[in-house]
Protein backbone atom coordinates (compact mmCIF):
# COMPACT_ATOMS: atom_id res chain seq x y z
CA UNK A 1 0.00 0.00 0.00
CA UNK A 2 1.32 3.67 -0.80
CA UNK A 3 0.10 7.00 -1.06
CA UNK A 4 1.11 10.37 -2.86
CA UNK A 5 0.52 13.37 -0.40
CA UNK A 6 1.68 16.70 -0.85
CA UNK A 7 4.27 17.55 2.47
CA UNK A 8 4.95 21.44 2.60
CA UNK A 9 4.53 22.17 -1.18
CA UNK A 10 6.31 18.83 -2.74
CA UNK A 11 4.21 15.05 -3.64
CA UNK A 12 6.15 12.66 -2.05
CA UNK A 13 5.39 8.66 -2.79
CA UNK A 14 5.25 7.21 0.74
CA UNK A 15 4.64 3.69 2.14
CA UNK A 16 3.94 2.35 5.97
CA UNK A 17 7.63 2.44 7.83
CA UNK A 18 9.49 4.08 4.98
CA UNK A 19 11.86 7.36 6.16
CA UNK A 20 11.80 10.27 3.98
CA UNK A 21 13.34 14.18 4.16
CA UNK A 22 10.74 16.74 3.47
CA UNK A 23 11.06 20.73 3.68
CA UNK A 24 11.46 21.77 7.07
CA UNK A 25 8.51 21.59 8.90
CA UNK A 26 6.94 23.19 12.00
CA UNK A 27 7.02 20.24 14.58
CA UNK A 28 9.53 19.48 17.67
CA UNK A 29 11.39 16.33 17.19
CA UNK A 30 9.40 12.94 18.71
CA UNK A 31 5.74 14.38 17.90
CA UNK A 32 3.25 13.31 15.65
CA UNK A 33 2.00 15.11 12.70
CA UNK A 34 -0.63 14.07 10.10
CA UNK A 35 -0.90 15.43 6.69
CA UNK A 36 -4.71 15.18 5.15
CA UNK A 37 -3.49 16.43 1.70
CA UNK A 38 -3.34 13.02 -0.11
CA UNK A 39 -3.89 13.07 -4.08
CA UNK A 40 -3.70 9.08 -4.39
CA UNK A 41 -3.83 5.96 -2.33
CA UNK A 42 -2.89 1.97 -4.06
CA UNK A 43 -4.46 -0.63 -1.85
CA UNK A 44 -3.00 -3.48 -3.52
CA UNK A 45 -4.12 -2.49 -6.85
CA UNK A 46 -7.32 -0.51 -5.80
CA UNK A 47 -6.30 2.77 -6.86
CA UNK A 48 -8.25 5.84 -5.76
CA UNK A 49 -7.30 9.09 -6.83
CA UNK A 50 -8.78 12.57 -5.08
CA UNK A 51 -10.04 15.46 -7.33
CA UNK A 52 -8.04 17.31 -5.60
CA UNK A 53 -7.67 14.90 -2.71
CA UNK A 54 -9.10 12.22 -1.59
CA UNK A 55 -11.61 12.72 1.31
CA UNK A 56 -11.49 11.30 4.95
CA UNK A 57 -7.66 9.80 3.72
CA UNK A 58 -4.70 10.82 5.86
CA UNK A 59 -1.04 9.93 6.19
CA UNK A 60 0.49 10.02 9.56
CA UNK A 61 4.19 10.34 10.78
CA UNK A 62 6.47 11.11 13.25
CA UNK A 63 9.11 13.48 13.46
CA UNK A 64 12.80 11.99 13.46
CA UNK A 65 15.09 14.48 13.39
CA UNK A 66 15.83 18.18 11.94
CA UNK A 67 19.19 18.10 9.80
CA UNK A 68 20.80 20.30 6.93
CA UNK A 69 21.39 18.80 3.82
CA UNK A 70 24.34 18.56 1.95
CA UNK A 71 25.73 21.95 0.37
CA UNK A 72 25.20 23.04 -2.67
CA UNK A 73 27.91 25.56 -4.31
CA UNK A 74 26.55 28.56 -6.31
CA UNK A 75 29.04 30.42 -8.95
CA UNK A 76 28.16 33.18 -10.68
CA UNK A 77 30.87 34.51 -13.27
CA UNK A 78 30.57 37.13 -16.49
CA UNK A 79 33.77 36.90 -18.24
CA UNK A 80 36.13 39.45 -18.95
CA UNK A 81 34.40 41.41 -16.60
CA UNK A 82 36.56 40.20 -13.42
CA UNK A 83 32.96 39.37 -11.72
CA UNK A 84 33.11 36.07 -9.97
CA UNK A 85 30.68 35.47 -6.94
CA UNK A 86 30.87 32.02 -5.02
CA UNK A 87 27.83 31.12 -2.78
CA UNK A 88 27.34 27.84 -0.37
CA UNK A 89 23.55 26.70 0.50
CA UNK A 90 22.39 24.18 2.76
CA UNK A 91 18.80 23.20 2.94
CA UNK A 92 17.42 22.91 5.99
CA UNK A 93 15.45 19.40 6.47
CA UNK A 94 13.40 17.04 8.52
CA UNK A 95 13.59 13.27 8.37
CA UNK A 96 9.98 11.78 8.90
CA UNK A 97 9.10 8.26 9.24
CA UNK A 98 5.67 6.98 8.06
CA UNK A 99 3.66 5.04 10.24
CA UNK A 100 0.58 4.53 8.19
CA UNK A 101 -2.01 5.25 5.60
CA UNK A 102 -5.16 6.31 7.24
CA UNK A 103 -8.66 6.28 5.41
CA UNK A 104 -11.85 7.01 7.42
CA UNK A 105 -12.73 6.52 10.81
CA UNK A 106 -9.17 4.78 11.18
CA UNK A 107 -7.10 5.43 14.43
CA UNK A 108 -3.29 5.32 14.71
CA UNK A 109 -1.77 1.96 16.74
CA UNK A 110 0.39 3.52 18.47
CA UNK A 111 1.78 0.77 20.57
CA UNK A 112 3.11 -1.51 17.69
CA UNK A 113 4.89 1.92 16.57
CA UNK A 114 7.48 1.92 19.00
CA UNK A 115 8.36 -1.60 18.27
CA UNK A 116 8.66 -0.97 14.48
CA UNK A 117 10.47 2.44 15.34
CA UNK A 118 13.51 0.37 17.35
CA UNK A 119 13.92 -2.48 14.74
CA UNK A 120 13.83 0.33 12.09
CA UNK A 121 16.88 1.82 14.35
CA UNK A 122 18.33 -0.88 14.77
CA UNK A 123 18.65 -2.17 11.10
CA UNK A 124 19.34 1.36 9.86
CA UNK A 125 23.01 1.23 13.11
CA UNK A 126 26.33 0.62 11.20
CA UNK A 127 28.87 -1.46 11.96
CA UNK A 128 31.12 0.69 13.54
CA UNK A 129 33.89 -0.04 16.38
CA UNK A 130 33.88 1.50 19.77
CA UNK A 131 36.95 3.05 21.53
CA UNK A 132 38.20 -0.56 22.78
CA UNK A 133 37.64 -2.37 19.46
CA UNK A 134 39.99 1.19 18.27
CA UNK A 135 42.49 -0.08 20.91
CA UNK A 136 42.64 -3.76 20.34
CA UNK A 137 42.23 -2.98 16.54
CA UNK A 138 45.52 -0.71 16.79
CA UNK A 139 47.25 -3.17 19.13
CA UNK A 140 46.75 -6.08 16.46
CA UNK A 141 48.31 -3.74 13.94
CA UNK A 142 51.52 -2.91 16.07
CA UNK A 143 52.32 -6.50 16.63
CA UNK A 144 52.03 -7.36 12.82
CA UNK A 145 54.25 -4.50 12.39
CA UNK A 146 57.06 -5.84 14.83
CA UNK A 147 56.64 -9.62 13.58
CA UNK A 148 57.37 -8.32 10.19
CA UNK A 149 60.64 -8.10 9.16
CA UNK A 150 61.64 -4.64 7.81
CA UNK A 151 62.59 -4.60 4.35
CA UNK A 152 65.02 -1.96 2.55
CA UNK A 153 64.25 0.21 0.54
CA UNK A 154 65.81 -0.06 -3.41
CA UNK A 155 67.22 2.57 -4.91
CA UNK A 156 65.34 4.05 -7.58
CA UNK A 157 66.64 3.33 -11.27
CA UNK A 158 68.30 6.00 -13.09
CA UNK A 159 65.79 7.49 -15.55
CA UNK A 160 66.72 6.89 -19.08
CA UNK A 161 67.46 9.56 -21.74
CA UNK A 162 65.48 10.73 -24.01
CA UNK A 163 66.42 9.63 -27.41
CA UNK A 164 67.53 12.71 -29.78
CA UNK A 165 65.73 13.42 -32.47
CA UNK A 166 66.80 12.76 -36.09
CA UNK A 167 68.70 15.61 -37.38
CA UNK A 168 66.82 17.60 -40.10
CA UNK A 169 69.00 17.76 -43.36
CA UNK A 170 70.09 21.29 -44.60
CA UNK A 171 68.41 22.36 -47.75
CA UNK A 172 70.15 24.21 -50.40
CA UNK A 173 69.57 27.46 -50.66
CA UNK A 174 67.95 28.61 -53.74
CA UNK A 175 69.92 30.03 -56.48
CA UNK A 176 68.85 33.36 -58.04
CA UNK A 177 67.56 33.71 -61.47
CA UNK A 178 69.22 35.58 -63.84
Amino acid sequence: MYAIVDIAGKQHKVKKKQKIYVHRLDAAEGSQVEFSKVLLVDNEGAITVGMPFVDGTRVAAKVLAHVKDDKVLVFKKKRRKGYKKLNGHRQYLTQLLIQGILGTGEVLEIEEEEETLEEIEATDESLEMTGDEFAEEDDLIEEEEEEAPKKKKKAAAPKAKKAAAPKKKAVPAKKAKK
